[in-house]
């Protein structure tokens, strides 16, 4: 696409599933990241083709802040229930620490046994830097009254147990992926 507002380029974005022979030639999983809301929901007929033709793909979307759902926040609407039929697992992360095992957990179960779709939910708490959601979310510094001293005591708590364990060096090798193979039976030979 060419043109852009003040310069910045625009960027056409589909998600379409490899065709299955390719990923049954090239032994990669499809990737797709969208944002919330209208982009995780924009995704369900690729995702419907990519279950029905058994390829592997890894779909990973945006969410409202933690704290948020369920509370009218913008684009917060029940992701995981949209993909629970669709997809061979539907996972929202709730720590920084969880980040890497999950989408190491979701890539091979996408691939393992029959192949096909997985869903994997971000919420946006989760991705922000400690400093910027500290900065956000941290409540005021001068809580006045027990009410206030509670709120901060709790916004408080729930930022040690986000980013809990996030700078411990994780074990980020891959984990085995179970391919079933064909009998001679099952082949007729």
């Amino acid at each position: 696409m060419h043109g852009g507002f003040w310069g910045v380029p625009k960027i056409g974005v589909q998600m379409d599933p490899l065709p299955p022979p390719l990923h049954f030639l090239t032994g990669r999983i499809g990737v797709a990241a969208v944002t919330a809301g209208p982009g995780v929901t924009n995704t369900v007929t690729a995702v419907k083709n990519a279950q029905m033709a058994e390829s592997p793909v890894l779909l990973i979307g945006g969410a409202a802040a933690t704290l948020q759902k369920g509370r009218g926040a913008l684009q917060d609407i029940d992701q995981l229930s949209l993909f629970k039929t669709l997809c061979k697992s539907c996972v929202s992360v709730r720590a920084v620490r969880d980040i890497v095992p999950t989408l190491c957990k979701a890539i091979v179960t996408a691939q393992s046994g029959t192949p096909g779709p997985v869903f994997v939910e971000l919420p946006i708490d989760v991705l922000y830097p400690f400093h910027v959601v500290e900065k956000e979310i941290g409540g005021t510094k001068s809580a006045r009254g027990l009410r206030g001293r509670v709120v901060q005591w709790y916004l408080q708590n729930y930022i040690r147990n986000l980013f809990a364990g996030a700078w411990e060096p994780r074990d980020v090798s891959p984990l085995p992926v179970q391919v079933p193979l064909a009998t001679e039976d099952e082949v007729g030979f």
